[in-house]
């Protein structure tokens, strides 16, 4: 079992056996509660909090919880609570139960939940433009940049009806998909924000995209005039004077616009991480509020109520199931 087990036993009849059975009835000291190590088995929480904006950093924070499960779950295989050697393949597997319910499961689940509720909660703060709905945007602006050829960077129009322009095919694009798909699509697709452009007005997406166009071609006309744009770093606005003369001469105006590319790029990157932030900030808030609740609830609810009756059940079930068969052949 998970939790504690009152010992009896009879009067001593000695100062030894008095001592034996105080031994015997002495708390187990479990040796990964050091408070240091609890908490490196909780990083796989603050993983998942900041994947939005450092995903390398996520996958590697998953890697102490997971060597602390593992080795959690052997320490309870080998130990019972009285701090005798007493394997129990039971008792590992309700711990295995436990820790990934309190541990990994449901803290991920707020985790998410959290950074879905907090993108609807900033239209509050963006003018009706949910946080999935602008990241949409940027993403869509960061690929079109990308796309960008020929006069389009010399052409103001142009520029700003290739971006306009191909964010509204987008948009019909995601609204089609939305009707077509099955409910059970649907639904995942919602609640991964998939369907973020499809779910804000158009006019709140376009006047959003309409901004961040003239921006962009502020910083664009900026950098063609060898001006640095206040909205790009110094390091940023030093590779761009390095490389385009040198592209230029080199392959010619089409290749030297990669280094254009580059820096616009970059400032929609800056827009992009300032909103994952906002829902990573949305899933530590919600991880900090259910943590205690979750934990609480897997071990007084879960375990006691539900998973280990279950398990003491199937336990009992298949050692009768046991004896029973030993029983038969001896009779045989």
């Amino acid at each position: 079992m998970l939790y504690p087990i009152n010992f009896t036993s009879q009067a001593p009849t000695s100062k030894q056996e008095n001592k034996s059975d105080k031994q015997a009835q002495k708390k187990y000291n479990d040796p990964l509660n050091k408070n240091w190590m609890v908490a490196l088995s909780f990083s796989n929480e603050l993983g998942a909090a900041v994947y939005e904006i450092a995903p390398k950093i996520s996958q590697i924070l998953w890697i102490p919880p997971l060597m602390y499960l593992g080795a959690d779950i052997y320490d309870k295989y080998k130990n019972d609570k009285n701090n005798h050697y007493k394997p129990s393949g039971t008792r590992a597997f309700e711990q295995a139960i436990y820790q990934g319910l309190s541990g990994f499961v449901l803290p991920t689940f707020s985790i998410l939940a959290g950074q879905q509720i907090t993108s609807p909660v900033a239209k509050l703060l963006n003018k009706g433009l949910s946080v999935n709905a602008k990241k949409s945007t940027l993403l869509h602006m960061n690929n079109a940049i990308e796309q960008c050829v020929g006069d389009i960077f010399t052409d103001k129009e142009k520029f700003r009806r290739f971006f306009l322009d191909s964010l509204e095919n987008k948009i019909r694009a995601c609204k089609n998909e939305k009707k077509s798909d099955s409910a059970l699509k649907r639904f995942i697709k919602n609640c991964s924000g998939h369907y973020a452009l499809a779910n804000c007005k158009k006019a709140k997406i376009m006047e959003y995209a309409k901004s961040n166009v003239e921006q962009l071609i502020k910083i664009k006309e900026s950098l063609q005039a060898n001006k640095k744009p206040p909205e790009i770093s110094n390091a940023n606005f030093q590779k761009y004077i390095r490389e385009y003369p040198i592209l230029k001469e080199t392959y010619g105006e089409v290749f030297a616009n990669n280094a254009l590319r580059y820096s616009l790029k970059t400032y929609e990157n800056q827009l992009l991480f300032g909103n994952k932030l906002l829902k990573t900030i949305g899933g530590i808030v919600a991880l900090i509020i259910t943590i205690k609740p979750i934990d609480t609830f897997v071990k007084k609810v879960l375990m006691q109520k539900y998973i280990d009756p279950s398990i003491d059940r199937f336990s009992r079930a298949l050692v009768e199931s046991s004896n029973l068969k030993k029983h038969i052949k001896n009779k045989a």
